[in-house]
């Protein structure tokens, strides 16, 4: 009998308890009721869509999506992910203050990034945004290509020993030359510390491949229970590194550049100061702007973000230009127009590369790096005729716009006439956001498209390039960012000009 009165009283407290819940939720419901979608199952919702394997995540969701109007609606399990693909949604979204709050997805980056700008919130991400721009202006970027110049000669020299063989996939050798362009930009690197940090750009891999993990597996979510397992520690042993590395070259580099800036010691010629020199500066004129462990998320920000972002677009642009030779003609013809019988790049030439840039934003069209951006309402939001309740995860779909017909003349192929003057004039500019847009957007755009074209121009001018995958035949997997499930395998021969 007492058990039974137990039971009852344990039975009415559930109900009351889920009643509760589910009342504090009713307007996530009577929204979800307006926005079509695909059918959710109680509890999981559409998750049990995404339990597959990796390597078809991506398409899961597209076919999930395809077939709705924007926004589409999808459940995951508790969840509720409001999809969007509509470059004029996009753009109400993005240029809002109201929705600029990144989704809890971000939050699994802190433990290897920190606090820098990616994941940041807040006002504490418009402070540090508003103190970092200036590093990024056109001015120093332009003092920046001799390095460019530099790390893009020796990666020539690098995958040299590839010419006449057989493909081999160039992600590799991209993202060892970025970390090292990027480290001798950001702190003057001269590779000459007591420690081999060459396992650095694998580390940076990995770590998204685990971020993914944790995004994909919902258990992962809750701190407590990945706090014990393997990939935390591996993520914690990969963060020590990072900030050894870090540390002990701020610890050398530091007392020379402070040194230089009390001598009033200027670069030689058109020559930008370092990253780490114009921070310095920076805390000479405000030492609280930033304490050391910011400067250290940033650092590392930079590191991570730049790193992965133009090594996946530039190998992309490698596969595209090798797979449709007649465009990698019309590209090494205007290098010869605008160099002449010079093989290296200033900032000047960079401007003048008209046709090479569309080839890359073409590339990071059809293969944006970062396929979607996340954000949170922290309040009601009003998108068009819908009211969006308070915690949605807004998912931004940049892959779906991409490729939308009604913005693309030829969607899915590979056709740098695409941003044309024409053509660009006559579009939505939030068509096409690889950089993201509004007031997060990202920071070094300008800096990226400068390295990526003189990189990519060193190699064309010394080597053809040859890929065998055209748009059709390249299946794409994702982890944080998107990438060919073959690797991007090319070939090389010597070019005769």
């Amino acid at each position: 009998m007492e058990f039974l009165l137990f039971l009852s009283v344990l039975v009415t407290l559930g109900v009351i308890f889920v009643g509760r819940y589910h009342w504090s939720r009713r307007k996530l419901y009577l929204f979800a009721g307006k926005v079509s979608g695909p059918l959710a199952f109680p509890f999981v919702g559409n998750g049990l869509k995404f339990l597959c394997r990796k390597e078809d995540i991506l398409n899961v969701f597209i076919n999930e999506t395809d077939q709705y109007p924007s926004p589409v609606r999808l459940w995951v399990g508790p969840k509720l992910i409001l999809v969007v693909k509509d470059p004029t949604q996009m753009q109400i979204i993005l240029q809002s203050s109201k929705i600029a709050t990144k989704a809890f997805v971000y939050e699994f980056l802190e433990p290897f990034l920190g606090k820098g700008l990616f994941t940041a919130n807040g006002l504490y991400h418009k402070t540090q945004r508003r103190l970092l721009q200036p590093l990024f202006s056109q001015r120093l970027i332009d003092g920046y290509s001799h390095i460019f110049q530099k790390h893009a000669n020796k990666f020539v020299k690098q995958i040299e020993k590839h010419v006449g063989g057989p493909e081999f996939d160039i992600s590799y050798y991209l993202h060892d030359s970025a970390f090292e362009s990027t480290m001798d930009l950001m702190l003057e690197d001269k590779n000459d510390h007591s420690l081999d940090y060459k396992d650095v750009p694998q580390f940076v891999r990995r770590f998204y491949n685990i971020v993914f993990t944790r995004v994909r597996n919902f258990w992962f979510h809750f701190d407590f229970i990945y706090e014990k397992s393997s990939y935390f520690r591996e993520q914690l042993m990969m963060r020590r590194l990072a900030d050894t590395m870090i540390k002990e070259i701020l610890d050398t580099r530091v007392p020379e550049v402070v040194q230089r800036i009390k001598n009033n010691e200027k670069p030689e010629d058109d020559r930008s100061p370092s990253m780490l020199e114009s921070i310095q500066e920076m805390l000479q004129e405000n030492p609280d702007c930033f304490s050391e462990k910011e400067c250290i998320d940033h650092l590392m920000t930079f590191m991570a973000t730049s790193q992965d972002t133009q090594s996946s677009a530039i190998a992309f642009t490698f596969m595209m230009l090798g797979a449709y030779p007649e465009i990698q003609d019309l590209v090494v013809q205007e290098l010869r127009e605008v160099l002449g019988q010079r093989t290296s790049l200033d900032f000047t030439d960079v401007t003048k590369l008209k046709y090479l840039e569309m080839c890359i934003k073409e590339a990071m069209r059809l293969y944006p790096v970062a396929p979607f951006i996340f954000r949170e309402t922290t309040e009601e939001f009003q998108l068009e005729n819908l009211i969006i309740p308070e915690n949605v995860t807004v998912t931004l779909s940049i892959y779906h716009v991409h490729r939308d017909p009604k913005c693309w003349e030829k969607p899915n192929e590979y056709y740098p006439e695409h941003f044309s003057a024409e053509a660009t004039t006559k579009r939505n500019p939030y068509a096409f956001i690889p950089f993201s847009a509004g007031p997060r957007k990202c920071i070094a755009q300008q800096y990226s498209y400068a390295n990526m074209k003189i990189l990519l121009s060193t190699v064309l001018l010394n080597y053809e390039i040859f890929c065998q995958q055209k748009v059709e035949d390249i299946q794409l997997t994702t982890d944080i960012s998107i990438r060919p499930l073959g690797g991007y395998m090319i070939k090389i021969k010597p070019r005769s000009l």
